[in-house]
C-alpha cells in the first residue's frame, strides 16, 4: 500500500502561486486589448499598424488566453488534490477512533 504524504502548505503556497498567475495573465491581456484598440485608431499609421494590430488580436491572444485556462485549471487541480488527501486523511484517521 502507497503512504501519502503531502506538505498543505507548500501545496497551498503553489496553488496561490497559479491563482497570481491568471490573474496577471488577466491583466495583462486587458492591457493588449487597449494596445490593440490604439493600433487600430491610429496609433501606427498604415499596413505597420495593421499588422502589429492584428497580431496582438489574434495570436498573442489567443496564446494568453489559452495560458490563462491552464493556469485556472493547475490552481483547481491543486485544489482538488489537497482537498482529496485531506478527506482521505481524514477517512483513514476515523476508523481508528
Amino acid at each position: 500500500m502507497v503512504d501519502v504524504k503531502m506538505n498543505y502548505g507548500s501545496m497551498e503556497k503553489m496553488q496561490s502561486s497559479f491563482k497570481q498567475a491568471h490573474a496577471q495573465l488577466n491583466d495583462s491581456m486587458t492591457e493588449m486589448k487597449k494596445l490593440a484598440k490604439m493600433m487600430e485608431d491610429g496609433a501606427l499609421q498604415g499596413d505597420g499598424g495593421v499588422s502589429f494590430g492584428d497580431a496582438i488580436s489574434r495570436k498573442l491572444m489567443k496564446r494568453m488566453k489559452a495560458l490563462h485556462e491552464k493556469m485556472q485549471q493547475m490552481e483547481g487541480d491543486i485544489q482538488g488534490a489537497i482537498v482529496a488527501t485531506r478527506d482521505g486523511v481524514s477517512t483513514a484517521q476515523s476508523r481508528f477512533k
